[in-house]
């Protein structure tokens, strides 16, 4: 009885047992409702569809079609005794972004990078040890972390949807591998070189992985195959209104035709639905997108009617192999899942994913023990996996994978039809670098066999040089400008000794008429094409002139108030010590000054850009920097020089003698360079192929006005002394020749004694000081200034005269009668060889100035002309 006990107990009892491994599986669990976790590690997940648990147009949807994939690839596996024999394969599933939330099927976009590297990995790694390799169902931007931890844990991952380029660094991910190639980038390339297309807008989704890869990487190839990226405008995942608007804008501003999307199957349909409500729809725009598109029960065809869609290839034998694992997956499922899920979310790839893996390890040729606790990991590089004679699920040939870790497929071009049913025209060759196929018989440009223009002018550089018309003026005018401050430096060098230049500071004047040229020169700096070198040495050139103005101005004025505006006298010694502290305080602001802007220039990181007017193409000189701080640095430092000479010019005013009062001059100075600054603003804001131009002759405006008002009157006022001069001389020597003739004469007449009858009268009823200037004509009319005085008027015999007394010295004119003088508003103005004009605060202040002098007229009228009185009278 024990006997038959034993044998039936040794015949029920296996002979040997399998090893079992474990191939994890990583997707969007937080989708998957009734799902039980334990940290990342999902259970309780059915394989019946359950619409109430699955959409399969959200996040669940790909979860879960993923996953029946790849367990029909280990059954697969399983039930064949040449692939791993004596090694049962089971699958774990991982999360990769946390546990479950109602939102994530249709709000969960691949923004949980650090769950999946931090937990996800790590429970992989370190947990879950009977994990020896991963297939992955992520977006690229969840699996950049993670992808790299398993690498360094030389865990194998393969993927067969995260599409991004960062993937092809093998220094980074040694052990992670995939069933697609990285991108349709390089097939839309071949389908605009096929059209000859040359100039192309890129919309991309900015915060995502796989929509940044693809565009770095168009980009990249841009010029290599004469492509114009004629805009390119980044789009977060939740854009809102105010960014449709201003891609509407940017788009239709460029007048691009072809349209690139890249990104996320969601934010490309969100993209192309608002083509009509943009007026970038009908035969002129052809919109191309790099994923597929999900669409909706509120989907409006009209939107995407006409929009292409570059994605793998699926060719009528294809379509047959695959259909066989459909129905083998389906009849899992419990449910008729549709040919489009199947190859939009990849089924097939992730079942050659965990084929191939499998057929990998079984390639390693170690005990199942050897290979279940992880002691060849060292040999499961993407290497392993190229070349294991696989033939694939749906394609032709076998599955090889190139020097990326990428399987080597072509891609081909959808056209959207009005059902929304997706018809193969074209397709590349292998490489993807060329098209193979194109169905020439198929209008499918929006009804149309012929490709719309995009939109290409032929441009020709524009730039400033001796050839054009504006690089001729700015080097005239810079130059005209460069000899005017010189030979203004000169005649102050030159005429130095005269009282009005000697008031003015000799050293301060030179170093006005030295920022001048520097400014001057800058200008020279905007011919020929302009480099970021060019670019720092202009504006250098002009911050030098500026402080080398400015400084200057407002030194020399502040210590002219010092000197002046205190009523206790100086001495010769503390006003040579003042003078030196002045300037060596000037010199210290200057540098610090300069030096302050060149540091914040550096920070500004100014190259040159270059922009379209027309069918020309300008380059100019842009700040790249984006830091706040060195904008700061720069515009204090330049406002705090300029408030220096408006501060100085208010201080004086306290100076009473007219050559040392410069208070005009420096209002005008701070005005224009005020004027300046703005009027370079405003053009700014709008800039084409003359900006400039009119930028150069707004400075060189500037800087002759500046020049002007700083030497213009000097040279004016020296200028009229040395021709008065020069008519004394010529007076005294005919004085001199009929010296002997006159005393004769005066010999011949009477002894008689005469006597001439002098009189005056201080013209003082509408004030005792009054504020005048001479009115020049000519040029010299732009250099008048107002001076203070009393006025009186004299009378000797038959002759007058009007005097006007300031502190500095009296001035006269002769005045024949009172018709000479006329009122008008609140001036007199008084005729004759000096035309002087007198301002007063209103009107009846002037005609009481008027009537002062009238009266004063009739008094001296009254005095007889001669006498031969013995005395001399004196009416006062």
């Amino acid at each position: 009885m024990v006997l038959a006990i034993a044998a039936i107990l040794v015949s029920c009892w296996p002979v040997s047992a399998d090893t079992n491994i474990t191939l994890g599986f990583v997707s969007n669990y937080c989708a998957m409702k009734g799902t039980v976790f334990n940290r990342s590690h999902a259970s309780n997940v059915t394989r019946l569809y359950d619409p109430d648990v699955v959409d399969m147009e959200g996040n669940s949807g790909w979860t879960f079609y993923s996953e029946l994939a790849v367990l029909a690839a280990v059954d697969h596996i399983n039930n064949d005794p040449s692939i791993l024999p004596g090694v049962h394969v089971n699958l774990k599933r991982f999360t990769d972004c946390g546990e479950y939330y109602p939102e994530a099927d249709y709000g969960y976009y691949g923004k949980s990078g650090g769950y999946s590297s931090a937990v996800t990995a790590t429970d992989i790694v370190d947990v879950h040890k009977d994990v020896l390799g991963v297939i992955g169902s992520q977006y690229s931007s969840t699996l950049k972390g993670i992808g790299q931890i398993l690498s360094t844990a030389q865990i194998p991952y393969c993927a067969a949807t995260s599409a991004s380029l960062r993937f092809t660094n093998k220094i980074m991910y040694p052990y992670f591998w995939r069933t697609t190639s990285y991108s349709a980038s390089e097939g839309i390339l071949a389908f605009l070189k096929y059209f000859n297309v040359r100039r192309v807008a890129i919309i991309y989704q900015r915060d995502d992985e796989f929509g940044n890869s693809d565009f770095r990487r168009m980009r990249q190839v841009a010029a290599s195959h004469q492509l114009d990226i004629v805009s390119s405008v980044g789009l977060l995942s939740n854009y809102d209104a105010q960014a449709v608007h201003m891609l509407n804008k940017t788009l239709h501003r460029s007048d691009a035709r072809y349209i690139l999307v890249l990104g996320q199957s969601h934010f490309v349909t969100s993209v192309v639905s608002y083509r009509n409500s943009m007026f970038l729809a009908g035969p002129k725009y052809v919109w191309l997108v790099n994923n597929g598109f999900i669409f909706g029960q509120q989907t409006d065809v009209a939107d995407f009617n006409g929009a292409i869609l570059v994605n793998n290839c699926n060719d009528a034998t294809s379509l047959k192999k695959g259909d066989i694992l459909r129905r083998l997956i389906n009849q899992d499922a419990g449910a008729d899942l549709s040919t489009t899920y199947f190859y939009r979310m990849g089924i097939h790839l992730l079942y050659d994913c965990a084929i191939l893996m499998l057929v990998g390890f079984n390639q390693l040729q170690v005990n199942p023990e050897t290979l279940s606790n992880r002691l060849v990991q060292d040999r499961m590089n993407f290497t392993l996996f190229r070349n294991l004679d696989y033939p694939g699920t749906v394609t032709a040939s076998k599955v090889r994978l190139d020097d990326q870790g990428d399987a080597k497929s072509p891609v081909c071009f959808y056209l959207l039809t009005e059902e929304l049913d997706s018809v193969e025209f074209a397709r590349t060759d292998v490489s993807r670098a060329n098209i193979a196929s194109f169905n020439t018989s198929m209008p499918i440009f929006s009804g149309s066999f012929v490709s719309p223009s995009d939109g290409f002018v032929e441009l020709h550089s524009f730039g400033y040089s001796l050839r054009t018309n504006e690089g001729l003026a700015i080097a005239c005018l810079s130059v005209i400008g460069i000899m005017t401050s010189c030979a203004g430096a000169w005649f102050l060098y030159k005429f130095q000794k005269a009282s009005i230049i000697r008031a003015s500071c000799l050293p301060e004047m030179l170093a006005i008429c030295f920022g001048t040229v520097c400014a001057y020169a800058s200008l020279l700096l905007y011919m020929e094409t302009p480099t970021s070198a060019s670019c720092h040495a202009r504006i250098t050139l002009l911050l030098v002139g500026y402080s080398a103005i400015m400084i200057p101005l407002a030194s020399k004025n502040l210590m002219i108030q010092w000197l002046f505006g205190q009523e206790s006298s100086r001495t010769l010694e503390e006003i040579l010590k003042a003078k030196a502290a002045f300037r060596a305080c000037a010199w210290v602001a200057g540098i610090v000054h300069v030096g302050v802007c060149v540091l914040a220039l550096i920070q500004f990181k100014i190259v040159t850009l270059g922009s379209v007017d027309g069918n020309e193409v300008f380059l100019r000189c842009s700040a790249r920097g984006t830091l706040a701080l060195p904008a700061y640095v720069w515009f204090i430092a330049n406002a705090l020089v300029w408030m220096a000479v408006v501060v100085s010019a208010t201080l004086s005013t306290k100076v009473k003698l007219v050559e040392y009062n410069e208070t005009t001059q420096m209002v005008l100075v701070a005005l224009f360079s005020g004027m300046n600054v703005l009027l370079i603003a405003t053009l700014e804001t709008a800039p084409d192929k003359l900006t400039d131009f009119k930028t150069c002759l707004i400075l060189w405006t500037t800087i002759t006005a500046v020049l002007g008002t700083m030497l213009g009157g000097r040279i004016a006022d020296v200028m009229k002394g040395y021709g008065r001069n020069k008519r004394d001389n010529g007076t005294s020597a005919d004085s001199s020749s009929n010296k002997k003739s006159a005393k004769q004469w005066r010999m011949s007449l009477s002894r008689q004694k005469t006597m001439l009858f002098y009189s005056f009268r201080v013209l003082d009823k509408a004030g005792k000081l009054c504020v005048f200037k001479f009115q020049k004509r000519g040029l010299c009319c732009m250099f008048e200034k107002w001076m203070r005085g009393i006025f009186s008027l004299h009378t000797l015999g038959g002759r007058r005269w009007i005097c006007i007394t300031t502190q500095q010295k009296v001035y006269c004119a002769v005045i024949s009668d009172v018709s000479a003088i006329s009122a008008t508003s609140s001036s007199v103005q008084i005729g004759g060889a000096l035309r002087i004009l007198v301002d007063f605060k209103d009107s009846e202040t002037a005609h009481l100035f008027m009537r002062d002098i009238a009266n004063a007229f009739k008094e001296t009228d009254a005095v007889p002309e001669r006498s031969c009185l013995p005395d001399i009278v004196v009416n006062q």
